[in-house]
């Protein structure tokens, strides 16, 4: 069994919460950056519309993904830290 109470286990734990925070960011960067004005262009052919191009889709989606995934990895080391197993008696007595 993994020892939770290890110096390894709660280092993996913050930077999980770390990189999760980092990746959040990061994704409402990009998909804030995809909805500003810059990123749309008008195209008027017949009729004036705003148009929004490939790489502008493929950021908001990476934005999107990533996003999704630093909340995924806060969650998981917000439940890695507050459901570790209790000190069992003979590691509480120092032994």
């Amino acid at each position: 069994m993994v020892d939770t109470h290890s110096r390894g286990y709660l280092l993996a734990a913050r930077r999980m919460v770390w990189c999760g925070i980092l990746l959040f960011v990061l994704g409402l960067v990009g998909v804030a950056g995809s909805q500003s004005d810059g990123a749309m262009s008008w195209e008027c052919e017949s009729t004036c519309r705003r148009v929004e191009s490939g790489l502008w889709n493929t950021v908001e989606m990476a934005g999107a993904l990533s996003a999704g995934t630093g909340v995924v990895l806060l969650v998981a080391a917000f439940l890695m830290v507050m459901l570790r197993r209790p000190r069992s008696e003979s590691e509480s007595d120092g032994r």
